[in-house]
Parts: structure tokens; C-alpha cells; sequence
């Protein structure tokens, strides 16, 4: 079960909000790896392959559709404000024997306080520095997609080991987003990182579940779901 974030004080607040903006004020000082950095290394000419499943739920019954996603560190340059900017290309394909065809661009700045994406004008906060276990920051502090004092990402299991499609990681730190799961909704988002890999695992879970009725039955173990979808990108090995 997804737990609820604590009550946080307003002093925690501002020193969260006062050293992301420091942050971003100070592009040019990366963070050093001991701080964590290496759970997403930036190297031009690196390259990563997911494998992708979706479903999509209807009264209980799911149809899951395959593909695959590539993603390309293309290269680096300097935005306006000199900002050493990193490109991310991403490509999509339905299966192995099918071309690589351009799905988007994303950009990602990194420096001793974050790692920022950047996808359609729109930068969220990725990770924050150091990687410890409870730590807590809003992801979308530079955007007006939240109050800038919320918090609703997490770190949990940093230095833990895991398993992810046969492949097995000895340091990884996952990253929860804060949102919904209770006994009538699931809305769930998280990231593995893998120390000195990147980013292993992706997953976003929106389910919808019967809220009681002649036609479905509620159940803590076995949920009737009315309707959802699930995105899941694995790293392959």
C-alpha cells in the first residue's frame, strides 16, 4: 500500500523550496557521485532500450498491447542562459522487426541540487540530491502544476537490491509519486534508478474499482476493476 506523506512544517518547506531554487540558480556545479548522481549518469552517446506493455481495463477484462521505446543522449549544448543542456531523444516501435520512428525530445540539466526534465515547456523535478531514504521535494516546483510548497515525490529502498526483467541491480533507489490508493482508486507512478545504469523501471497504474452495484463486488484481495490503464517500461537486459 502506497502510504500518505506526514504533515511537514513550514520551516521544512522552506528550506526544500529555497534549495531547489538554488539550484536551479546554480546550473553549472554538478552534483559529485557520492551524492547520488550516478543513479542517472549523462554521457553523450549513451543509449537505452525498454520494453513497454499497456493495458487498458473495461469491467474487469484488459487488453495489454507491447512495444518498445529507445532512448538517445544525442548530444549537449548551451540553452540561453548557458546552462550545459542535455538531449534526450525518443523513439517508439510496436516490435523487433519494425523501424525506429521518433515519438519525442526531451532535455535534462543537471546540477548540485536536481536533475531536471524538461518535456513540452514543461520541467519537472526528477531527483534531488542527495539520495537518501524519505526524502521528499515537489516535482513540479517549476511549473504551476502544483503550490510550490507541496510535496509529492519520494525517495524509499535507496540501496536496496532488485530484480528487474532477470536482471539484477545491487543498488537502486526507487522514486514514488504521492497519489492515490484506497479501496475505490489506484494512482500510482514509480521509477527505479539503478546506481551507474539510469533509470530501470517505469510505471504508471490508474485504476478505477467498483464502488459496490448489482454488477461488479468489492473485494480488499481481489478488486473488480471498472475501468484503468497501466504503462510499464522495463529496461531490457
Amino acid at each position: 500500500m502506497l502510504r500518505r506523506l506526514p504533515a511537514t512544517t513550514f520551516g521544512l518547506l522552506f528550506t526544500l523550496g529555497a534549495g531547489l531554487l538554488l539550484g536551479a540558480c546554480d546550473n553549472t556545479t554538478e552534483a559529485p557521485l557520492e551524492m547520488g548522481k550516478d543513479y542517472y549518469p549523462l554521457k553523450v552517446g549513451a543509449e537505452r532500450v525498454f520494453d513497454v506493455e499497456d493495458k487498458v481495463w473495461r469491467n474487469n477484462q484488459v487488453v495489454t498491447t507491447p512495444s518498445q521505446v529507445r532512448e538517445q543522449l544525442t548530444e549537449t549544448y548551451r540553452d540561453a542562459a548557458g546552462v550545459l543542456t542535455y538531449k534526450l531523444v525518443r523513439s517508439s516501435r510496436t516490435a523487433d522487426t519494425n523501424p525506429w520512428r521518433l515519438d519525442s525530445v526531451f532535455t535534462l540539466t543537471v546540477n548540485d541540487k536536481s536533475l531536471l526534465l524538461t518535456r513540452s515547456n514543461l520541467r519537472t523535478v526528477e531527483l534531488v540530491f542527495p539520495v537518501r531514504n524519505g526524502a521528499e521535494w515537489n516535482r513540479n516546483a517549476f511549473n504551476t502544476l502544483d503550490p510550490l510548497g507541496a510535496l509529492n515525490r519520494r525517495y524509499e529502498e535507496v540501496g536496496s537490491a532488485q530484480t528487474v526483467a532477470g536482471r539484477s541491480y545491487d543498488n537502486t533507489a526507487t522514486v514514488y509519486d504521492e497519489l492515490q490508493d484506497n479501496l475505490f482508486y489506484l494512482d500510482v507512478q514509480r521509477q527505479v534508478y539503478a546506481k551507474g545504469v539510469g533509470p530501470v523501471l517505469r510505471e504508471v497504474r490508474k485504476l478505477n474499482y467498483c464502488q459496490g452495484g448489482s454488477s461488479c463486488a468489492v473485494s480488499q484481495t481481489n478488486k473488480y476493476i471498472v475501468s484503468g490503464t497501466e504503462h510499464r517500461e522495463t529496461l531490457r537486459p
